[in-house]
């Protein structure tokens, strides 16, 4: 049984990181509104326009990144599914890119399951498994849930949720917290753009 100090160090990380997504998030809602405010919609379309006549492209670029440690944040995805309809409705669109997120975590997490035994990446040389490592020996199930919440990269987490042993139940569950992410992220989004 956890003691109560390390009961309260999960729940102050988890809070504490939570907020730092919303930190984050709100950063690239007011980069948001300097780009409407100091560009005009032609001269935006034009930035975009090369990936508007892509959406193969950028639905490999989503796919790529969820997989590889989300190196691309979801939320210009959804900008680029609100402004092109590409995936249908912005609705629908968020609602596949969030099942498609959740799906990759998945894939990840089992892969990790499958990895556990047969590799010693985790103990490898890099800084960044290393360090995600550590935090999620001490934090758990705590750091998926901050994963599928906050720019940490959720796929990694994922991996190392599988490779950690941690329980396929408790892994789909906490992730489960990618589902409101997107769509907070995406109505806000709606809000400021639509």
């Amino acid at each position: 049984m956890k003691s109560p100090r390390s009961l309260y160090d999960r729940h102050r990380f988890l809070i504490s990181n939570i907020l730092k997504g919303f930190l984050g998030f709100g950063i690239l809602i007011l980069a948001l509104h300097l780009i409407r405010f100091n560009f005009t919609e032609s001269e935006r379309f034009a930035w975009m326009q090369p990936l508007y006549e892509r959406p193969n492209l950028v639905m490999v670029l989503f796919f790529a990144s969820e997989l590889l440690f989300g190196i691309i944040p979801p939320e210009l995805f959804m900008l680029w599914a609100m402004q092109t309809q590409y995936l249908g409705t912005y609705a629908w669109g968020v609602v596949l890119m969030s099942v498609c997120s959740y799906c990759i975590g998945a894939f990840n997490y089992f892969l990790g399951r499958f990895l556990r035994d047969r590799t010693d990446w985790l103990h490898g040389k890099s800084k960044l498994v290393r360090k995600y490592r550590l935090m999620f020996e001490k934090y758990g199930s705590e750091l998926v849930i901050v994963a599928a919440t906050s720019p940490i990269p959720f796929s990694l987490v994922s991996l190392l949720g599988g490779a950690g042993g941690l329980g396929r139940r408790e892994y789909l569950l906490n992730s489960l917290y990618r589902f409101p992410r997107y769509f907070l992220y995406a109505y806000a989004l709606w809000r400021i753009e639509g």
